[in-house]
Order: structure tokens, then C-alpha cells, then sequence
């Protein structure tokens, strides 16, 4: 499967904690690529933003959490700037997001809708991975 393709389906997903959300899209694409499943440990653990909220806190944060996962599925961290198809932690207006490098944005989950493209500065890369 092509990034192109993954994010092509994913367009019009509405947004569902546990199920479509900034843990699962990088995840998702991280199994679309061969590899073992970052989010293996809090798949099905939350059902809401509450939930996810109080086991992200209890990991130390989003990029900690990410971090925990990757290691888990030995997706190694690479330093930026980031290649396509690679995995990140971005901060979004001072909140953290999972999120995949297209090549020239970083596509995420917002609130409401499938999908949201963002281009940042490197400093705004909290961490990354190369599935």
C-alpha cells in the first residue's frame, strides 16, 4: 500500500477515539508497512478523549507514549527533516498530535474530520520514526 492510497481512504473517516484518532493513524500506517503494531498496548484501553487523555498523561506524554510504542515495534527514531511516510509527534498550537510526513505536509486527525494537513517548521517535530 502507498501512503498515497492509506491517506486517500481515510479522507472522509470521521474522527472516533480508540478507532480513528492521532494514536491510531500513525499506527495504522506503521502495520500498512509490514511492521508490529506501536499501539498494541492501549488498543481497545479508550473509547474516549478523556480516556486517552488520562493514559497519554500517565506515559509522560504523547511523544513519550509514541516513543514507549515504536520501541515496542522496533521502528526506529530518526532526527528531522523527516521523509515521507515517516511517523511524528508534532506540536500543533501547543498541542501534541500523532502524524505521518506526506513529503511536504504532515497529515493528522483533527477534531471532526478524517483527515488535516499542516506544513511546520523542524522545531514543531517533537519526535520521529521511520516505519
Amino acid at each position: 500500500m502507498t501512503l498515497g492510497s492509506y491517506l486517500e481512504a481515510l479522507v472522509s473517516i470521521e474522527r472516533l477515539p480508540g478507532v480513528h484518532d492521532c494514536v491510531t493513524l500513525p499506527a495504522d500506517w506503521a502495520l500498512a508497512c509490514g511492521r508490529p503494531d506501536p499501539a498494541r498496548r492501549w488498543r481497545g484501553a479508550y473509547r474516549t478523549d478523556e480516556e486517552a487523555s488520562v493514559i497519554i498523561a500517565q506515559d509522560g506524554g504523547l511523544a513519550a507514549l509514541f516513543a514507549l510504542g515504536m520501541e515496542d515495534a522496533g521502528i526506529p527514531e530518526v532526527s528531522v527533516p523527516p521523509l515521507a511516510g515517516d511517523i511524528g509527534v508534532i506540536d500543533l498550537m501547543g498541542f501534541e498530535a500523532g502524524a505521518i510526513f506526506t513529503g511536504r505536509r504532515w497529515a493528522f486527525v483533527p477534531a471532526s474530520r478524517g483527515l488535516g494537513f499542516v506544513s511546520l517548521d523542524a522545531s514543531a517535530v517533537r519526535r520521529a520514526w521511520r516505519p
